[in-house]
């Protein structure tokens, strides 16, 4: 036995010395420069390219078992021009040999120096790796070599994996885009990582310039950070990872922007799972905070967090990073803002809680879901709240009055569609239809207090859904100029043409200041309440105007016509009709009313009524007529009567028309209105009101002569027949 000992220790100790000197003299004899044109070749058949070896090939196999190349080019496809696909200055790794025995992997510093790497893309979309990838991939029926898998849970797993460190410095990455025309160049791209060691953090330190031609900017990106590795619980984490981005371009209209990124991470080695925690970003003042988490990254995607942004000066931070600053009627907006959200979602949609966001004076709340990412128009629903909030403040600045064009002489008459459209409205599609087709949107927004354009709004409520082409749109104001406003408007935009319908009802509602925020003026005062009911389809605002039917109503109370004094209007004429001077006045020219209202049918843009009723102590105005939607013009007949007391606006004067209709005939166009009086039929009334005057004297004088001189003398029914003869 001992014999048979000595034996296999003396084959052991002879393999030993036999692959000691393998080791010592193999690097000696065999020459790995001298294969250069067989590893040339092979490139060749295995890729259709050009490899160029500038350098020599240095191998060693003990201690260290290594590779260090000199310059290398690999030539570029075909029609990407002359300059190399990759090139390098120096690279080398080293591996040490006999901790592989022991299934541990110790490797020196990676060294890569003067990389070359340009990248580009054709017109076409052709890029110049596709080749490589083609190469690369294995013949349909042909499975390329390897190793069997092993089964799960059976795989083998390293002892150890120590690096001594990563060196990659001047390296360069070019990217040329012919369909875009964007170019950008990576320059002085810099790695330095030290000793990497499982359960030991290591240094790492990145750097490049980034140099974009379209759009232009230029950049410096600096990334540091303490790795730590740790396999046993399959964990790699960064305690502070810190990126310092300094950029300048046109973009930013000269002006450079900063920005540092710190947070913490931590991720498990299979992917699955990123854990940014601490994470702070500030850019010129613009303080962001926030927790960030995110699981299952390699099958089912999901992640959650929370950000909240300090208040800020939005308007001054975007002046001072070169970014457009929104030209506002009111340039003290956009002075505070903030913003607080918890978020969570998934690969296909978003979902923002308790959401908080500081405009100024104006707090918003609620939450946000967004969903169907992948669609060309995701899905978006909502529940927000505004306590309130002036939007004229956050409007453009009222443009300066430019001096008016010649008016474009008039459309002959009888000549539909040769009437100019009014000035301001443009003859363009007013309506997004292929954007309002696309949208997906189930939402409810509420709004305590709200100004726009003047107008004043309280405690709304806004419903919106909108899918396959029909967007409703629901409105509920319960505090609208004292009174309340109920609405729903419907767009339909999956025909060839929008059909757009709207249905409003108010009731309570102060006319006065109403129209007077409304337009400026408030040409109709009092209480009254209002419904309508429009269809109409196009795009353009004469389609819109054209297309117009439908029904509305009205009815005010205790109010004023202003702009004309009917009473006023009467006097003036029948003083000139008769020769006498007009009579000065201090009333205002406006017609008091107690009771306005009536009804109306569109129909093709024509707005027709037959049922004005206008009441008040002294008068009564009925009306009937035409409004010209379409070419803005008015025919319209009111019929005045004066009634009452001649005390109100009439006065005196009018005491001889008192019962008598005086009709009124409005013609011309919205802007410059025309009232005249048919003094005729005036004359033709109060001349036949003389006559019933006089009829009805003479009646009761021969009757009061009759009664006496009859008295007694003749029967009951014979006097009844002959005070007939006098009715």
């Amino acid at each position: 036995m001992g014999k048979f000992l000595k034996i296999v220790a003396g084959l052991l100790v002879f393999l030993v010395v036999l692959v000691l000197a393998a080791m010592i003299v193999l690097p000696q004899v065999i020459d790995p420069n001298d294969y250069k044109d067989e590893i040339v070749a092979e490139v060749k058949k295995a890729t259709g390219r050009d490899l160029s070896i500038g350098g020599d090939i240095d191998l060693s196999v003990f201690p260290w078992l290594g590779l260090k190349l000199g310059s290398l080019e690999l030539s570029n496809a075909k029609g990407f021009g002359g300059a190399p696909f990759a090139a390098i200055k120096e690279a080398g790794v080293r591996v040490k040999l006999m901790p592989l025995l022991s299934r541990r992997v110790e490797v020196d510093t990676v060294v890569l120096d003067g990389l070359r790497l340009n990248l580009a893309r054709t017109k076409e979309g052709r890029t110049n790796w596709d080749d490589l990838v083609a190469a690369g991939e294995a013949k349909p029926g042909k499975e390329a070599p390897g190793p069997e898998a092993a089964a799960p849970g059976e795989a083998p797993q390293l002892a150890g994996l120590a690096i001594g460190g990563i060196d990659i410095s001047d390296a360069r990455i070019n990217w040329k885009d012919e369909a875009s025309g964007q170019e950008i160049a990576i320059q002085q791209f810099n790695v330095k990582m030290g000793a990497i060691a499982p359960g030991k953090p290591v240094d790492l330190d990145l750097g490049f310039l980034l140099d974009s031609q379209e759009p232009p900017l230029q950049a410096k990106i600096e990334l540091s950070g303490s790795p730590l590795l740790d396999p046993d619980a399959g964990r790699l984490s960064i305690a502070k990872l810190i990126l310092n981005v300094d950029a300048q371009g046109e973009a930013l209209q000269g002006k450079g922007l900063k920005a540092r990124l710190e947070t913490g991470l931590e991720t498990d080695l299979a992917g699955n799972r990123l854990s940014l925690t601490g994470l702070h970003l500030d850019a010129g003042g613009l303080a962001l905070k926030g927790n960030i988490q995110g699981k299952n990254l390699a099958t089912a995607p999901a992640f959650s967090g929370d950000l909240a942004l300090a208040e800020l000066d939005l308007r001054e931070w975007l002046g001072e990073q070169g970014l457009p600053v929104p030209e506002t009627a009111d340039p003290k907006v956009l002075t505070r803002v903030a913003l607080a959200l918890e978020l969570g979602g998934t690969a296909n949609g978003v979902n923002i809680e308790k959401l908080a966001l500081t405009l100024d004076d104006t707090r918003l709340t609620g939450n946000l879901k967004v969903g169907d990412l992948a669609a060309a128009m995701p899905a978006v629903g909502f529940n927000l709240n505004v306590d309130a909030i002036d939007l004229d403040r956050y409007l453009p600045p009222p443009a300066e009055e430019a001096t008016a064009p010649e008016a474009a002489p008039p459309a002959e008459a009888g000549e539909p569609g040769k009437q100019a459209a009014p000035a301001g409205r443009p003859e363009q599609g007013l309506i997004p239809v292929e954007t309002l087709r696309q949208l997906n949107i189930d939402g409810v927004f509420k709004v305590g207090r709200l100004v726009v354009k003047k107008l004043l709004a309280e405690e709304i409520e806004l419903t919106v859904k909108a899918r396959d082409g029909v967007v409703d749109v629901g409105q509920q104001i319960k505090q609208f100029y004292q009174g309340s406003l109920q609405g729903k408007t419907n767009i339909d935009v999956r025909g060839k043409e929008p059909k757009l319908q709207l249905r409003e009802k108010m009731e309570n509602i102060q006319a006065g200041p109403l129209l007077k925020d409304l337009t400026g003026q408030d040409r109709l005062t009092g209480t009254g309440r209002f419904n309508l009911d429009l269809k109409t389809r196009g795009d353009t605002d004469p389609l819109l105007r054209r297309n117009l039917n439908g029904d509305l109503g009205f009815r005010f109370e205790d109010g004023a016509v202003k702009g004309i004094n009917l009473a006023q209007l009467i006097r003036d004429t029948k003083a000139k009709f008769s020769g006498r001077p007009v009579t000065a006045t201090d009333a205002p020219p406006q017609t008091d009313f107690s009771e306005l209202g009536g009804t109306a049918v569109i129909t093709n843009g024509v707005l027709t009524n037959k049922d004005l009723l206008a009441k008040s102590p002294f008068l009564r105005v009925t009306g009937a007529g035409t409004v010209n939607l379409v070419e803005e013009s008015l025919d319209y007949r009111v019929k005045t009567v004066i009634v009452g007391s001649m005390e109100g606006q009439g006065g005196k004067e009018l005491e001889e028309l008192k019962g008598v209709p005086v009709p009124v005939h409005i013609t011309g166009t919205f802007a410059e209105p025309q009232y005249s009086i048919n003094w005729a039929e005036v004359l033709t009334g109060t001349q036949k009101a003389k006559l019933e005057e006089k009829k009805e004297e003479v009646k009761q004088k021969v009757q009061k002569k009759l009664d006496e001189k009859l008295k007694g003398k003749l029967p009951g029914d014979v006097k009844d027949r002959l005070k007939g003869l006098f009715r």
